[in-house]
């Protein structure tokens, strides 16, 4: 096809060259799954299986990713959570070629478990079943969900919104993982900042499966801003990080955990977070 993904020379990975693989070998990634947890997620909107937020979500060190716009200040610091992923290749789409003809389908659950070799009552059936039934559940009001499992499924999704008759180039932001050896949770200086875009931005969540499934938002009525942030830990290790903000928060839950977090109320201010590593953001090129 020929949608062409293109970066920025600050964005940290673009997913225009994948690592071969097969399904069967993606299946490995979820063996040592112990279950999905249920969260508030990122957005004030969609469950989230990866932070894990429970009864104690205000101290859980997981909720450390909330800011504000004016908070990415060069010499800012702030203590911040970025999740440790120990094979990033498990969050890398696989060719279109090795999924084609799998099918994304609570529906057909039973025979997917039996493709994939997990028991009914395991923790990876726990995790498909929940996956499947947010890429299946009806989106909320004035919004367009989806679930992509493939490069070319993602670029499909994204150029049906961004002006479509012109086709703009697109690029996918991600934050850089941290090692094995950095805090997950640490204080952390910004160093440099940019800004990518503002308006049309589809942030893209990794879901629990055997193979890369991203779960995708977009709201074409609402204005956002993404930010590409250097920022320097406490134990000298550098994350380069993608910071969204969502410029109107008026119809979110009163109840989300960045308002307590942040002191403020629905409408009353920009909502910004860290991306983890393993999720993503696409946003249109200006050239």
């Amino acid at each position: 096809m020929d949608n062409e993904f293109v970066s920025y020379s600050f964005i940290l990975l673009l997913l225009a060259t994948l690592a071969p693989g097969n399904v069967a070998l993606a299946a490995s990634h979820m063996e040592d799954a112990t279950g999905v947890t249920s969260t508030t997620d990122f957005d004030g909107k969609h469950s989230s299986s990866h932070m894990g937020m429970g009864m104690d979500d205000l101290v859980n060190p997981a909720a450390k990713v909330f800011a504000f716009i004016k908070d990415i200040q060069v010499g800012k610091t702030m203590p911040i959570y970025f999740p440790y992923v120990s094979d990033p290749a498990s969050f890398e789409f696989l060719p279109e070629e090795k999924i084609h003809g799998i099918p994304l389908s609570s529906e057909q659950l039973p025979e997917l478990l039996r493709f994939f070799s997990f028991s009914l009552d395991s923790p990876q059936a726990l995790a498909m079943k929940q996956t499947l039934h947010m890429c299946e559940a009806k989106p909320l009001e004035r919004e367009v969900v989806g679930c992509v499992t493939s490069f070319e499924s993602l670029a499909d999704f994204a150029q049906r919104f961004f002006e479509p008759d012109s086709r703009p180039r697109l690029g996918v932001l991600r934050s850089s993982p941290i090692s094995d050896t950095t805090p997950l949770l640490q204080n952390y200086t910004v160093l440099e900042y940019e800004e990518i875009s503002t308006g049309k931005i589809i942030p893209c969540h990794n879901e629990p499966y055997p193979y890369a499934v991203y779960f995708c938002h977009f709201q074409p009525d609402t204005v956002n801003k993404v930010f590409m942030v250097s920022l320097g830990g406490e134990n000298g290790d550098r994350v380069d990080a993608v910071f969204l903000c969502h410029m109107d928060t008026s119809a979110w839950d009163a109840g989300h955990i960045s308002f307590r977090l942040l002191g403020v109320k629905p409408g009353e201010s920009e909502i910004c977070h860290f991306f983890p590593a393993y999720d993503l953001v696409v946003v249109p090129l200006p050239w």
